[in-house]
């Protein structure tokens, strides 16, 4: 069974309104119990969510923060060596402006 966005509650209805007639169904079937073999319930993720799962893993694996170039940084600006590139830094400002802006539209 597949499971799609807003159809997630009628699903879920219906496999408990299964369960419950299982129940129900399953004294009569006490005699027969023994020659079925009980089935369990099964996750099957398809190719997109198995990408997401993967990059998701891959995101997790990577540090917040990059401590040789934080590490660079600070001895740079202890010893009055550190430079700011106010053309790149402009740039970045602009860049990431952008993407913002198109992310609103």
């Amino acid at each position: 069974m597949n499971i799609n966005g807003s159809d997630l509650q009628s699903k879920l209805n219906v496999y408990q309104t299964a369960q419950v007639q299982g129940k129900e169904t399953g004294a009569a079937k006490s005699e027969n119990a023994e020659t079925i073999a009980p089935q369990h319930d099964r996750v099957a993720l398809s190719t997109r969510g198995q990408s997401i799962a993967d990059a998701q893993r891959a995101v997790a694996s990577i540090p917040d923060v990059r401590e040789s170039l934080v590490s660079r940084i600070q001895t740079d600006m202890q010893n009055g060596t550190y430079v700011v590139d106010n053309q790149k830094a402009a740039e970045g400002l602009l860049r990431e402006s952008m993407v913002n802006q198109a992310a609103m539209v």
